[in-house]
């Protein structure tokens, strides 16, 4: 219906310059750019496909009839493609993707393809576009801290773990853990270790009880996480 409905303008548009006025040399030249590619984030706990909201920002002059094909890869390798067109998802499409086959990390949005006309045919633009943008889709993490005290030595054990939607399973994580001390109303970070097999230790000296408590930060394809804390 889009190319018939074009394809009449057209032959109107044509009919018109024949028993009309002529076109003025001065009318306004046809452009189309895009301006900005967006999406939100997402987190998965789960190995189901998720939908992911695609937006787009674009100025045009003269550019009555305009499609807009954006390509979406990860890590280089092709995911998707969407359409967004001025007889429908002029700003906002959807894309629908399975982390368990797609992948976690960071996904590009872009380059894309640009077509488009003035209203009477008479100036048409065909060019790639490429304005980039980028969305993650990261793996929920968990981490919980154990600890035990000898003396006056307590040893802190934490745990952390990450959703895998490939396997559909939490698995062990290596982050960066900081192992914290509460003072006052702050945390103070003590020691930042690198986890092994899921795992961190760190000994600290204390005669009296205080509340401990590991976190980590967020990557590509991780968020972070703080656990609960403990006292000894």
């Amino acid at each position: 219906m889009k190319f018939l409905k074009r394809a009449l303008v057209a032959s109107v548009a044509a009919l018109a310059l024949a028993i009309g006025p002529a076109v003025s040399a001065e009318a306004a030249s046809t452009s189309f750019d895009v301006t900005k590619l967006s999406a939100s984030s997402i987190v998965v706990s789960n190995d189901g496909c998720k939908y992911v909201d695609v937006y787009m920002k674009h100025k045009k002059t003269n550019a009555k009839y305009w499609d807009v094909d954006v390509d979406i890869t990860r890590n280089g390798s092709w995911v998707d493609s969407l359409w967004f067109s001025d007889s429908g998802n002029t700003s906002r499409i959807h894309t629908y993707i399975c982390p368990w086959y797609e992948g976690l990390g960071k996904y590009v949005l872009g380059p894309s393809s640009v077509s488009a006309d003035s209203w009477d045919y008479d100036e048409s633009v065909y060019r790639t576009d490429y304005t980039k943008g980028s969305f993650y889709i990261r793996g929920k993490t968990y981490a919980s801290v154990s600890s035990k005290r000898k003396g006056s030595t307590v040893t802190l054990t934490s745990s952390t773990k990450y959703y895998n939607p490939e396997w559909d399973e939490k698995r062990n994580y290596n982050p960066k853990v900081k192992f914290q001390v509460k003072s006052g109303s702050k945390w103070k970070t003590l020691k930042t270790v690198t986890a092994k097999k899921g795992k961190a230790v760190y000994k600290v000296k204390s005669k009296s009880k205080k509340t401990y408590r590991v976190t980590f930060g967020q990557v590509s394809w991780a968020t972070g996480a703080t656990s609960k804390s403990v006292k000894r």
